[in-house]
């Protein structure tokens, strides 16, 4: 599994978008533009390059530092989600001069329901394309938005063709089932912004983000007030101003 670069817009301080199982680097959305007029943003998304068995989160990370490299990036924040969330954690651990902070939304360092991944795995076999697609246009907005179900976002969403459940997308499954990065959290001294939707029926946010908090010195923890899994395109969460609050906290802590 290898990052690739999706998407270099925008000035500024480095802001490196980490995406989540559906590694498109898409779900942004309008968001996108609101980070670009402030930062350099770096969106990335994922390929299934090699054998399976190679799969790691650590080699994920270090694809995406040396794309890093490649763009003359000697620091950056980060913003991810979801699966995107683990590997961020796995980069600023195994890149600490690199990633000068973190931001995550609704992710874990360790996911806390295996019966519920396995399940999910073994049902993505089933799942033709075209039962994929009515489920995206149809049911998935509500599961991923909750309460906070924008009409502009779940639209711009739906115009999105989606990641199918294809080999790429099970292999990240597989990468999460053998992961558990929560031993090495202590290591971590930069600073984590948390969130999580209390409305997320992909992953128990509620759970797993507050495990990551309790591990890490300089994080912080949020709870995005009927908020789903999908929370960055959200128009009136001020991601913009948050990550200028993560910028502040790194200077005033060096």
């Amino acid at each position: 599994m290898q990052a690739i670069l999706h998407g270099d817009r925008g000035s500024g301080f480095p802001l490196l978008y980490i995406p989540g199982i559906d590694g498109t680097g898409e779900l942004l959305l309008g968001t996108a533009s609101r980070l670009e007029a402030e930062f350099r943003l770096l969106r990335f998304a994922y390929r299934a390059d090699g054998d399976p068995a190679s799969d790691s989160y650590a080699g994920l990370a270090a694809s995406i530092a040396q794309l890093c490299a490649q763009q003359k990036i000697e620091h950056c924040i980060v913003v991810a989600e979801s699966f995107g969330g683990a590997v961020s954690l796995q980069l600023a651990l195994d890149f600490p001069k690199l990633v000068q902070g973190v931001a995550i939304v609704n992710s874990f360092a360790r996911f806390p329901n295996p019966l519920r991944l396995k399940l999910s795995r073994a049902l993505s076999y089933f799942v033709s394309r075209t039962l994929f697609g009515l489920c995206r246009k149809h049911l998935a907005p509500r599961s991923l938005f909750g309460r906070r179900a924008h009409p502009e976002v779940v639209k711009a969403f739906r115009d999105l063709p989606g990641a199918f459940f294809d080999e790429s997308y099970k292999r990240r499954m597989d990468m999460i089932a053998g992961l558990d990065l929560r031993p090495r959290l202590p290591e971590l001294q930069q600073p984590l912004m948390l969130f999580a939707g209390d409305v997320d029926r992909i992953v128990p946010s509620l759970v797993s983000m507050p495990e990551i908090a309790e591990g890490v010195p300089q994080a912080t923890f949020e709870v995005i007030g009927g908020g789903g899994h999908v929370i960055l395109p959200l128009p009136e969460e001020p991601w913009p101003e948050r990550l200028r609050e993560l910028l502040s906290r790194i200077s005033n802590s060096s």
